[in-house]
């Protein structure tokens, strides 16, 4: 009997590295209303590399026309004085991007936090469909919550991933498969 428990734990585990993968090169970008960029960490308002690989690939996509609003995430740590929004923000704004065509989610400290004050923030602005930018390892989670909360969402991995050297995109998928599972176990 434990070696069952054992075989199957070890299948789901297989089972979820390889969907995690998978949905990291599955591009879904349409056309949409929003584009939410995840946020990541931040050092005095600059972006770090993950951040800045997002950033990237979000005002690629508005430039090309997928959307006529960026929508940026992320609170801050103890001790930080910018928001991950704040720094995408200022980030976009030395791009030209105008400030009209920006929005904040300032507060969230998780991708469901980040995601439940989006969903909000849309509603407010009227707008329906988001494109939701984040790194590769991301995106199978990221499109599970956002299907959870209702929100009519693609994702789209920026192809500009820091997250490119074989320790540490099994690092972050690893990792990914215990938050995932503690997402679908516990909600959290």
């Amino acid at each position: 009997m434990l070696l069952l428990v054992i075989g199957l734990g070890m299948l789901y585990l297989a089972a979820l590295v390889v969907r995690i993968q998978f949905a990291g090169w599955h591009d879904e970008r349409g056309h949409a209303d929003v584009i939410i960029v995840l946020g990541a960490s931040q050092a005095n308002g600059r972006p770090s590399e993950v951040l800045k690989g997002r950033l990237q690939h979000a005002l690629t996509l508005y430039a090309q026309g997928y959307a006529p609003y960026l929508l940026f995430t992320g609170g801050k740590r103890p001790g930080d004085n910018y928001t991950e929004a704040g720094t995408g923000r200022r980030y976009a704004l030395a791009q030209g991007v105008p400030d009209g065509a920006m929005l904040i989610e300032p507060t969230g400290a998780t991708t469901m936090q980040s995601l439940q004050a989006c969903s909000a923030i849309m509603r407010r602005h009227g707008l329906r469909r988001a494109i939701l930018v984040s790194d590769p390892f991301h995106t199978f989670r990221l499109r599970r919550i956002a299907r959870d909360l209702g929100l009519s969402a693609m994702v789209s991995p920026t192809p500009y991933s820091r997250v490119r050297s074989l320790p540490k995109q099994a690092y972050f998928t690893m990792r990914e498969v215990g938050v995932y599972t503690a997402y679908r176990l516990l909600g959290i």
